[in-house]
């Protein structure tokens, strides 16, 4: 197996770890316990750890440990504000070069599911198919990032995502609708009204759980 095999299999290793919370926001790590856990050497997990400091997953302290970066309402801010430029660009520019098959496809699959998890695939999947047409490698991979980070706060967040099911349903059926019908202006305003609410609720749950962990309830 070659150096960088192990090097990818340690980076989302550890990635999952994080997105899952399974190492949870402020705690620590070291290369020592992911080599064990992977069977790896060294090398190939510092390389992994490197590339989690560059997608703001991590913080290396030297002579201490590897901490997992925390979530704050400012990071919330910047998903959201990155969010919105990539995917209104990409809406605007491509919108009319879609799938109207898949939309209807999807649009169906989002109202007849009754799944958490299928739901967050399919959500997903719609965002992502958004970006997906620009064939723009660069914006690909920073969506791809920003998911990532999206997928933690999910997880953070607990039952109060379950509470925006149903409104993020009828939000996506909106902007799918839209895209279905060609109005895409109007497509790129229901996604920012939906993502918009997405913010506020991730700003609104981040701050219950930081109230409730003042207060030893958590």
């Amino acid at each position: 197996m070659s150096t960088q095999t192990l090097s990818d299999k340690a980076y989302e290793f550890i990635k999952n770890k994080i997105i899952t919370c399974e190492y949870p926001p402020n705690s620590m790590i070291n290369e020592a316990m992911i080599c064990e856990a992977i069977n790896s050497s060294r090398t190939p997990v510092r390389e992994a750890i490197n590339k989690l400091e560059q997608d703001n997953l991590v913080r290396v302290i030297p002579k201490k440990g590897i901490i997992i970066k925390d979530v704050t309402l400012n990071d919330i801010k910047l998903i959201y504000e990155t969010r919105i430029l990539i995917e209104t660009y990409s809406l605007r520019t491509y919108g009319k070069e879609m799938d109207l098959d898949y939309l209807r496809t999807l649009k169906s699959a989002l109202n007849s599911n009754t799944e958490l998890q299928t739901f967050f695939d399919l959500d997903d999947a719609l965002h992502s198919y958004i970006v997906a047409q620009t064939k723009n490698i660069y914006l690909i991979n920073t969506s791809r990032s920003i998911s990532d980070h999206n997928m933690r706060l999910r997880v953070l967040s607990g039952k109060s995502v379950e509470k925006r099911v149903e409104a993020t349903t009828t939000e996506h059926t909106e902007i799918l609708d839209h895209l279905i019908n060609g109005e895409i202006e109007k497509a790129v305003d229901a996604l920012v009204d939906h993502l918009e609410k997405a913010k506020e609720a991730s700003y609104i749950s981040m701050l219950k759980s930081y109230d409730l962990s003042l207060t030893g309830q958590i």
